[in-house]
């Protein structure tokens, strides 16, 4: 009979001690299957199972002679696992379980928010029992009740009814301070809604208010519920006001139609048809109104916020938000002064994390009985199996820090974990091989308690392989091939390509054709764009390119720089205050540079050092521009609505004068157009504004006298702009002094239009020029 070698467990040992860390006892599962038939397989498992536990003892025999028997004495950092509700790495767990749903079914169609009514007439009904109770008395009352509401929302929007058919969802609970329980849910719609129509949006999507004469109802629901405000200039007081205007960019514009921007977004239809409502002794108008969907609102008479958000590239931050967890204020007091009359700081300090989640913790009262009640706070479909992976000898076990390792090496299926059993799975049945480690949990379901793959019988499940860094070596390279073998048997075959046995998994990922030409890192960088912040990224590339011997980092800048940007524009618009902001490629680059040579700077090498570009702009001195805020703060959407109105009306005479090659190409030309009044003059220049000022780039409109500039959108009068004297002679200047804000809206200027110029003297543009 031919030799089986099944679950061979090899200890290593170093210094007398076995190699166990916070938790973690090292261990081998080698499966070397050779072509041994079903039963005889099973048969040596059976046979050699007390000569496992014998190599298992063994293994971790010395340390137990050298006193280390007790599990607390291994290990010292005190974390909140996983499984703990409402920790971090709870949060951190789901948000990358929502990612591979998002990998797995397209980006979310839906983003609502529900919260919770306390005039509900079930609460309202319950309070009546006993005289004298408010909402605010029974918070148990009101989590059951809203518990009960979300259920029914969840099954009225899985039935197909409100927004066609539904092939995934998820949702978070989340608890205010000072307020009401709310829910954030995200939907996936099937493929055949994945782009919808302006029309199809608006038939489920709504952010006007009925006709008070036709649906009375559904007005009071909408003026009820789904109006903002009022805020801005009539209630500067508004808790959404923020550096004298609304967070949330309340109002919104008036526009006959739905349409998508850049990210995704939709920007609803609001019409201006006269439908106010009034509060507090203020008109508020549609462009107030937050989108719903009519007919939920009537149904659950409560704030339920609809909006449509496929194909963003910001939907990471989506997912970020939504599982965010509890806000909180954490505050530290440390005494550094030592005994010996010296301060110092214990490096070697323990964290523990028990202790940072309880410290400065607020619990809601509707939190805590959420809490009391055990209702889940988190919830997906389809779930996610979550796949671990590891090197050979350096596998996982968990055990209470009360328990003997004696007792943990002769406890029952110690020696099967889910990776393994992955293996031993590809060794028994041979349908198991057509599929991948990730794609595994799609047949089979791991059977946590007997450590054991069945095959699947109902049900729906996405598997989901732990993220790996890339700076971990080979095991990086190890979940990379896993993403691609299939039917592996054990270490061996992973490592296996086209009959070959490579001494590494590095090897042979490169043999497979995974690596060369920086591949390895560009993949890297792309699966991380799928979960990880910006700023997180930007952290990943410079390691990659410090530590991990990138052949073209230059390369691999051009390929990746724009995953690292978009926190970068968003900044920016909070900054400038320019909501609408539209920035350059190539400046947007430039502060991209600018992050990442402090990055560099801090761990001692500059961007030169990679031959990478080097930052140009004067950040910071833009960032503070008033003038230059100015002139970029208009709406791009609008404007690019605008320009094509206006360039469909252009006659015969003024096209062939819409030229715009010598700004694009930066040719710095002057052009003088000249005719009789009322022939369009000023009708063309408006074109040329709106269509460069979409785009992001800067225009100075300017005329000769103050009504003429009052035709131009953003027009100020040329002395004004440009701080040309009022007495002018041949030796005249403008007081531009090098530096200054104005200087450096000029220097961004794309586009300069003078109105009436005839109109000036000469002096005027000569001391201008």
């Amino acid at each position: 009979m031919r030799e089986f070698y099944a679950y061979r467990i090899q200890n290593r040992i170093a210094e007398g001690r076995t190699l166990i860390s916070g938790g973690k006892l090292f261990q081998q599962y080698l499966v070397d299957a050779f072509s041994c038939v079903e039963e005889e397989r099973l048969d040596y498992i059976r046979r050699n199972q007390s000569d496992l536990r014998a190599e298992v003892y063994k293994g971790i025999k010395d340390a137990i002679v050298a006193g280390d028997v007790d599990g607390n004495a291994i290990g010292k950092k005190i974390i909140l696992p996983s499984s703990f509700t409402a920790g971090p790495r709870y949060m951190m767990q789901n948000y990358q379980d929502a990612i591979a749903i998002c990998r797995h079914c397209g980006h979310p169609d839906l983003f609502i928010t529900f919260t919770c009514n306390t005039q509900w007439l079930e609460i309202e009904n319950a309070l009546r029992f006993i005289s004298g109770q408010k909402a605010e008395d029974r918070p148990d009352i009101v989590s059951r009740v809203f518990k009960m509401k979300v259920e029914a929302l969840m099954a009225d929007i899985k039935s197909g009814v409100y927004f066609g058919k539904v092939v995934a969802d998820l949702y978070t609970v989340e608890f205010q301070k000072r307020g009401l329980s709310h829910v954030h849910i995200l939907v996936w719609l099937d493929a055949s809604h994945k782009s919808p129509s302006s029309t199809e949006i608006d038939s489920i999507i709504s952010a006007e208010r009925p006709d008070k004469t036709i649906d009375h109802v559904g007005y009071e629901a909408v003026s009820k519920f789904m109006v903002h405000g009022p805020c801005g200039l009539a209630n500067s007081k508004a808790p959404c006001m923020a550096k004298g205007r609304c967070s949330k960019y309340f109002p919104k514009e008036f526009g006959t139609e739905t349409m998508m921007d850049e990210n995704g977004f939709a920007i609803y239809r609001r019409r201006d048809n006269g439908r106010n409502v009034t509060k507090n002794n203020i008109d508020l108008d549609n462009r107030f109104v937050v989108p719903h969907n009519l007919r939920l609102l009537i149904k659950y008479q409560a704030h339920i916020n609809i909006e449509w958000c496929s194909k963003t590239r910001l939907i990471k931050y989506l997912f970020k938000y939504i599982n965010k967890g509890p806000d909180r204020t954490r505050a530290v007091i440390e005494d550094n002064y030592s005994p010996g009359g010296t301060d110092s700081v214990d490096q070697y300090k323990q964290v523990d994390e028990i202790k940072q989640y309880l410290d400065c913790r607020y619990l809601s009262t509707y939190e805590s009985v959420w809490r009391l009640f055990q209702f889940d706070i988190h919830s997906r479909e389809p779930t996610v199996e979550r796949l671990t992976v590891h090197m050979p000898l350096m596998n996982n076990i968990i055990y209470h820090e009360s328990q003997s390792l004696s007792d943990v090496v002769n406890r029952f299926n110690i020696e099967k974990i889910m990776f393994t059993e992955w293996m031993m799975a590809n060794c028994i049945y041979d349908d198991a091989r057509e599929l991948t480690y990730a794609e595994f949990p799609i047949k089979w379901v791991w059977h946590q308690d007997e450590k054991i793959w069945t095959r699947r019988k109902r049900g729906n499940r996405i598997g989901r392989i732990v993220y790996i860094h890339p700076h971990s070596g080979e095991l990086y390279f190890l979940r990379m091939l896993l993403n691609k073998v299939k039917g592996a048997r054990n270490y061996t075959e992973i490592k296996t390509v086209d009959g070959i046995v490579h001494g590494t998994f590095r090897a042979a990922c490169d043999a497979i054709g995974l690596l060369g030409d920086d591949l390895e890192w560009r993949n890297a960088l792309e699966e991380a764009n799928y979960w990880s912040f910006d700023s997180n990224l930007r952290q990943l590339f410079v390691t990659l390119i410090i530590f991990c011997e990138v052949g073209d980092p230059k390369k691999l800048w051009d390929d990746c720089w724009e995953m690292m940007s978009d926190d970068i524009l968003y900044r920016l618009k909070e900054v400038l205050g320019v909501p609408n902001l539209k920035v350059s490629q190539i400046d947007l680059q430039n502060y991209i540079l600018f992050e990442l040579e402090i990055m560099f700077n801090k761990n001692g090498s500059p961007l030169s050092q990679f031959k990478l570009p080097i930052p140009t702009r004067l950040l910071m001195e833009d960032m503070d521009n008033r003038l230059l805020r100015e002139e970029m703060k208009y709406d791009v959407d609008t404007l690019r609505c605008e320009h094509s109105k206006l360039f469909g009306n252009l006659n015969d005479e003024q096209l062939p004068i819409y030229l715009l090659t010598s700004v694009y190409e930066n040719k710095g030309d002057v052009f003088f157009v000249y005719c009789h009044g009322g022939t369009g003059k000023t009708y063309l220049c408006q074109t040329i504004i709106t269509k460069l000022r979409s785009e992001g780039k800067v225009v100075l409109a300017v005329a000769s006298s103050g009504i003429a500039s009052l035709l131009l959108p953003g027009g100020r009068i040329a002395h004004s702009r440009f701080k040309i004297p009022i007495k002018l002679d041949d030796f005249s200047t403008c007081e531009i002094k090098k530096g200054t804000q104005l200087a450096r809206l000029l220097h961004c200027a794309s586009l300069i239009i003078w109105d009436e110029a005839p109109m000036n003297h000469r002096n005027c543009f000569e001391a201008f020029g």
